[in-house]
């Protein structure tokens, strides 16, 4: 007889505008770098008209594609969220024990300001990241912490 799926005791979603803005941003910057690069090289050579614009179509499109899975893949992400359990938690296919758990300070870097965000380093490469600020993990994962460590608050 198999046993139902545990459910969640708390779930927390990342800010979906401080996790893509910065992502969309260097993409972008980085595909205008190398499509400049490409209309460099490809002035330096020796094509026909035709050669010329179907070389810097193709690569244009390609960028754009590529710019496209990279939001794709970072939307993907930023949509799966924090799920808190009665012993650890996880996103995706990460998870880390509150028994693990050796860091419950708050970290702001100057994006996390301006989009009103914080992150956890919760140890063992498990980041708690771009949380909102009306959300107050801090305390909470404290509590779970000790009270999976038998101390209790």
């Amino acid at each position: 007889m198999e046993l139902p799926p545990e459910m969640p005791i708390y779930t927390v979603y990342e800010s979906k505008s401080r996790a893509l803005a910065p992502k969309i941003a260097s993409l972008t910057i980085l595909s205008t770098i190398f499509y400049l690069g490409v209309l460099l090289n490809v002035s330096l050579l020796e094509l026909s008209a035709g050669q010329e614009t179907a070389l810097k179509t193709g690569s244009l499109i390609l960028l754009l594609l590529l710019v496209l899975l990279g939001t794709g893949l970072a939307v993907r992400k930023v949509s799966q969220p924090y799920l808190f359990y009665r012993n650890r938690v996880t996103k995706g296919k990460e998870t880390i024990f509150y028994i693990d758990i050796n860091n419950t300070a708050v970290h702001l870097d100057p994006l996390d300001r301006f989009f009103k965000t914080y992150s956890i380093n919760l140890g063992k490469n498990f980041f708690l990241r771009h949380i909102p600020q009306q959300i107050q993990l801090s305390d909470y994962l404290q509590q779970l912490v000790g009270y999976s460590r038998g101390t209790g608050f």
